[in-house]
């Protein structure tokens, strides 16, 4: 079964310009595990399209590794995040070069 498991806004930058991702995170519990996905979507100068996707993450914290990891691969540069907290944004939480979160 699948359902919402939260929600969270990624900043970063490339090419001068600041974008922020709006991303849904999935859990999909089986076999007594949850497993999360997320995926976000942005376009740039030279790109009409780039995708983000994330899949089968252990936790939220393996899951805002690996979407830094391709953001970086891309040229983005992360810069900050937060999180959706009931129906409010929590302050943003800034990401260091290099650091997991």
């Amino acid at each position: 079964m699948v359902s919402e498991h939260c929600k969270f806004q990624l900043e970063a930058t490339k090419l001068g310009r600041t974008v922020v991702f709006p991303v849904t995170v999935l859990a999909r519990g089986e076999r007594g595990r949850m497993r999360l996905s997320a995926e976000t979507q942005c376009s740039d100068p030279f790109h009409f399209l780039v995708q983000f996707i994330v899949r089968d993450a252990a936790d939220f914290d393996d899951l805002l590794v690996r979407f830094r990891q391709e953001l970086e691969h891309r040229g983005f540069a992360p810069v900050r995040y937060r999180l959706r907290d009931g129906g409010t944004w929590a302050d943003w939480v800034p990401l260091g070069p290099g650091s997991a979160a």
